[in-house]
């Protein structure tokens, strides 16, 4: 099964069904005494993310069962795909875990290495961001009707929100303070920041640490979709299915591609 954007609108609904299933789950276990193991890759996963994990590939499977799927949870790192659906059933796990809110469902469609298709949902929010190639971005808020979002360009009076992460070095920080205008930091955890900048929320978000792909897939074509790019430190998108083990390096998104985040990526490194 190949999905084109008719097919998208039409699996939207179960799509979204899907999701809110999944959050509902997520919801329930949430600021509870949730245990967890941590990966050999260090990072924690618990219970949660793993029934997480098969809602939604069960379901994906009922949907389109011609299309493969790679699940944080669960893959075979001996196969490759051209085509396939790939899924962060819990994005944000360490802030599930610490109690926090920013905590996200990731779901994404790579074709020839690249997104094409990409959902990012709130359990909290129950904001439902969603996009396909060349279709735009739109955001799907709870009792309303689904609205196009667009990144916004760079401003000389309004404030250019930065997101980062609790982690970013203070020269980075400082970076940044000296190249941009009116910057206010916003320190938020998981893919949620790619639907903040895609709905014309903040300008930039730069991710210096090792993440995996499924981190960012569905973020990348939301905000690409909007009116965005993302990028690594040579500013050409990312691409998907890069290794069997789905690393990517450093990547940044931008809100403006006509603002010269070239110099500013640059002098990061320097």
């Amino acid at each position: 099964m190949i999905i084109n954007h008719k097919k998208f609108l039409e699996l939207l609904p179960s799509l979204h069904e899907i999701c809110k299933i999944t959050g509902e789950l997520q919801v329930k276990h949430h600021k509870t005494n949730i245990i967890f193991s941590t990966k050999s890759n260090k990072t924690p996963v618990t219970e949660v993310d793993i029934q997480s994990s098969l809602i939604i590939t069960n379901g994906l499977k009922s949907l389109t069962p011609g299309i493969p799927i790679v699940s944080e949870e669960d893959y075979d790192d001996t196969l490759a795909y051209d085509y396939f659906w790939l899924v962060d059933p819990l994005d944000g796990t360490r802030d599930y875990i610490n109690n926090g809110n920013n905590f996200c469902i990731c779901i994404s469609l790579i074709s020839d290495n690249s997104p094409i298709l990409g959902i990012i949902y709130s359990p909290i929010s129950k904001d439902f961001y969603y996009s396909f190639k060349d279709g735009g971005a739109f955001v799907l808020k709870e009792n309303s009707e689904p609205k196009k979002i667009t990144a916004q360009k760079m401003s000389n009076t309004n404030p250019n929100k930065i997101f980062t992460s609790a982690s970013i070095r203070e020269r980075v920080l400082e970076v940044l303070a000296g190249s941009i205008i009116n910057y206010e930091f916003i320190k938020q955890s998981s893919a949620l920041k790619f639907g903040n900048i895609a709905s014309g929320e903040g300008c930039f978000y730069p991710r210096l640490g090792p993440t995996h792909e499924w981190d960012t897939a569905a973020g990348q074509i939301l905000v690409e979709e909007a009116g965005g790019i993302v990028v690594d430190k040579f500013m050409k998108p990312l691409r998907y299915n890069k290794n069997k083990i789905f690393i990517n390096k450093e990547f940044f998104v931008i809100s403006d591609p006509d603002y010269d985040w070239e110099s500013v990526i640059n002098e990061i490194f320097q």
